[in-house]
């Protein structure tokens, strides 16, 4: 046996080959972020992103270069396949990092310029998607310091910012769970080009919620970390709480980890539902002076729970009251109670009572201990 697979493993690398030469690669142009616009007439305007290799294999230092090519249609398909009549190179979307919507195509209806993501077997279901908040062409002829790629700069900035509980993350296959579930709604990433630093660079600003495949409001993302606790999407972050001993300021806890279990149970007339959140964090600043006594500790521990309950009601009610269920109330919903049930509630989100259940285990008193009054 082991030597018939030897036959077939040497047979296999006489006939199979790989990539040729620089030569192969030299024809394919690949996609890094695709971004949507729309025209006076509602119809689609796509920029593709490109990574250009470069052309000579003998000038293995030289940079690839970044091309941007704009193309018009009456569907997306359209648009990008008129894209292709402006390349001769051809284009490869199996690298695509980004797919990003101006608000006024987000506002227009994100499913129009949709489903060719689903459908095309060209397209990767590894994205993360964005609203852009700001000049189009702007945002397509920007590079950010060493990095010149908007789609690889995006992900990079959403990986490094998304272990952090104010971040609002969205990708493509989550996407089509949450927009395709019983609410209908679901929350994407908004980005802008900030001038605020010492050269423009983007960042990412709350996130944008999309509701039957339009975007109907903003989440701010002093929201942020109240909306990731509800639906458990806090690894790691900060969270800043009152000093019990000195209200005026403030001690920082770093979040280590956070598991959220949600139990939903329809009484009747009212769902009701009840997020447990445990949390595990670390002392890591106080403007005090702070023992950190087993007392102390507890008080601190007690704080945090009663931040945790205040920020989540405070916010699952604010858009509770806007008939948005962004805390995929629905989806939970529908997989226990089944699509019957939801169909007969249609705004249950507007009947359902939230309890929140907060365990705050401080691990640690950092080295709070070494400083003196």
């Amino acid at each position: 046996m082991k030597k018939l697979l030897l036959c077939l493993f040497l047979i296999s690398s006489i006939f199979l080959n790989g990539c040729f030469s620089y030569r192969d690669i030299n024809t394919v142009v690949f996609v890094t972020s695709v971004i949507f616009d729309i025209d006076k007439d509602n119809n689609p305007v796509i920029y593709l992103e490109l990574f250009k290799p470069a052309r000579s294999a003998s000038k293995s230092s030289q940079k690839a270069e970044r091309v941007v090519l704009k193309g018009k249609g009456k569907t997306a398909f359209e648009a990008m396949f008129n894209i292709n009549l402006a390349s001769s190179y051809a284009i490869d979307y199996t690298q695509n990092k980004a797919i990003i919507y101006t608000e006024r195509a987000a506002k227009y209806g994100v499913n129009y310029f949709f489903d060719v993501f689903e459908r095309d077997y060209n397209f990767v279901l590894r994205p993360c998607m964005a609203v852009y908040k700001g000049d189009v062409e702007r945002l397509g002829n920007v590079t950010f310091g060493e990095e010149q790629f908007v789609g690889l700069f995006l992900t990079d900035l959403i990986d490094n910012s998304g272990s952090s509980s104010r971040t609002i993350e969205s990708i493509i296959d989550d996407f089509i769970v949450r927009a395709s579930g019983a609410s209908k709604t679901t929350v994407l990433t908004e980005i802008k080009i900030s001038d605020d630093e010492p050269q423009p660079t983007l960042v990412v600003d709350g996130g944008d919620i999309i509701k039957n495949g339009k975007m109907v409001e903003n989440l701010p993302k002093s929201d942020g970390e109240a909306y990731n606790f509800l639906i458990d999407d806090v690894g790691n972050g900060s969270m800043e709480i009152a000093d019990p001993k000195h209200p005026d300021k403030y001690i920082s806890l770093r979040i280590e980890n956070s598991k959220t279990k949600t139990k939903i149970d329809y009484s009747g007339k009212k769902m009701n539902v009840k997020k447990i959140i445990n949390t595990k964090a670390t002392v890591v600043e106080t403007q005090e002076y702070l023992k950190l006594s087993d007392e102390e500790k507890k008080a601190v521990q007690k704080g945090a729970e009663e931040n945790i309950i205040s920020l989540c009601t405070n916010v699952f009610n604010k858009y509770k009251a806007k008939d948005l269920d962004i805390f995929k109330i629905s989806n939970e919903a529908e997989n226990k109670y089944g699509e019957d049930f939801i169909s007969k509630h249609k705004n249950l989100i507007k009947d359902t009572v939230l309890e929140i259940e907060p365990h705050v285990f401080i691990s640690s008193p950092g080295r709070s201990y070494e400083y003196k009054e």
